[in-house]
C-alpha cells in the first residue's frame, strides 16, 4: 500500500503525518513502530494520520500513534503540524475544526509559507486536576492535569539540573498515576510571562524536544499557581517557544487554553507500507 507523507516538526517535536484519505492505513504496532525507528523508518516522535471527518461539522479527523505503537488521545505539537498538512493536502481551510480522540478542537493557520507555518490551536479543557502529589526519586511535589493526556508538572529551581530520564521514568510509573502513567514536565519560572519547560513523554520514554500538551499543562499549573500570568511563554528543550492565552473562569482556575506555535515540513513524499 502506498500513501504520501510528510516528515514534520513542531518546536522540534517530529512526526510523520500520512494522508489517509480512505481510512486504509493497518492500525499496526509493529508497523507504527517501524515507520518511527530511527533504524528502520523516518526517525520520529510519533505517527499522525490524516483521515476522514466523523461529523459534517469537522474538516478532519486525526489520529495519533506514539513511537512504541500505543495510540494517544491528543498531541499539542502533532496537531498544529496536522492543520498544516491538511491544508497544504487540500483537506481543510486557514480555521478548520476537527476530531481528535479527546474531542473536537479549533484551530487557525496564522502565517504560512511554503515550509513553515504559524498555527494557533484552542486546546482541550485541562481537567483531571490533583495538587502536592509526592512521585519520583528527588523529592519534587506534582500537580497532575489532563490537558489531552495526563501531565505530572514539578516546579523546579534550574531545568538543567534535572536528571529528566531518571525523574520522569520514576514518576512516569509511579504507583501514583496507575494504570495509564503519566507525561512529566520540568518547569523553571524565569518571570512573569515566562518559563522553561523539559519533558519525558509517555510512549517515547525518553526526553523530548517539545511537548504541546507539556507545555500546556506547565502554563496552566504556573497561571493557577500565581506564578505566572497570561500570556505565557514557554521555551522548549528545542529552543523553539511557545506562546499560551489561558482564560480562567470565575473559580480562578484556566478554563481555556490557547497555544500558538511552529509547524515545519522537512521532507514530503510517498512511501510503501507492508505488513510484513
Amino acid at each position: 500500500m502506498k500513501f504520501d507523507f510528510a516528515k514534520m516538526h513542531g518546536a522540534g517535536n517530529t512526526f510523520v503525518m500520512i494522508d489517509d484519505p480512505t481510512a486504509s492505513f493497518p492500525l499496526d504496532a509493529s508497523v507504527i513502530r517501524r515507520l518511527c525507528s530511527m533504524q528502520e523508518g523516518l526517525g520520529t516522535e510519533g505517527l499522525i494520520l490524516l483521515r476522514p471527518a466523523m461529523s459534517e461539522e469537522t474538516a478532519f479527523r486525526m489520529l495519533f500513534f506514539n513511537p512504541d505503537g500505543s495510540r494517544a488521545s491528543m498531541c499539542g505539537n502533532g496537531a498544529r503540524c496536522v492543520v498544516f498538512f491538511a491544508v497544504r493536502r487540500g483537506r481543510a481551510s486557514s480555521r478548520p475544526c476537527f476530531e481528535t480522540d479527546a474531542g473536537q478542537i479549533e484551530a487557525e493557520l496564522v502565517s504560512a509559507t511554503d515550509w513553515d507555518a504559524r498555527v494557533r490551536v484552542r486546546m482541550t479543557a485541562p481537567k483531571n486536576r490533583r495538587d502536592g502529589l509526592s512521585a519520583g526519586d528527588s523529592g519534587y511535589r506534582y500537580a497532575s492535569l489532563d490537558t489531552g493526556v495526563p501531565h505530572a508538572v514539578a516546579f523546579v529551581a534550574d531545568v538543567k539540573c534535572v536528571d529528566v530520564q531518571a525523574e520522569g521514568s520514576a514518576v512516569r510509573y509511579s504507583p501514583v498515576f496507575e494504570p495509564e502513567g503519566t507525561n512529566v514536565d520540568f518547569v523553571q519560572v524565569v518571570g512573569r510571562h515566562e518559563a522553561f519547560v523539559r519533558t519525558y513523554e509517555r510512549g517515547v520514554e525518553a526526553e523530548t524536544g517539545a511537548c504541546g500538551t507539556g507545555c500546556t499543562a506547565s502554563a496552566v499549573a504556573a497561571v493557577e499557581a500565581g506564578l505566572c500570568e497570561s500570556p505565557v511563554i514557554i521555551h522548549t528543550a528545542f529552543g523553539a517557544d511557545l506562546s499560551f492565552d489561558c482564560i480562567r473562569g470565575a473559580d480562578g482556575l484556566v478554563q481555556s487554553v490557547f497555544m500558538t506555535g511552529p509547524a515545519h515540513v522537512i521532507c514530503e513524499g510517498t512511501l510503501s507500507v507492508e505488513l510484513a
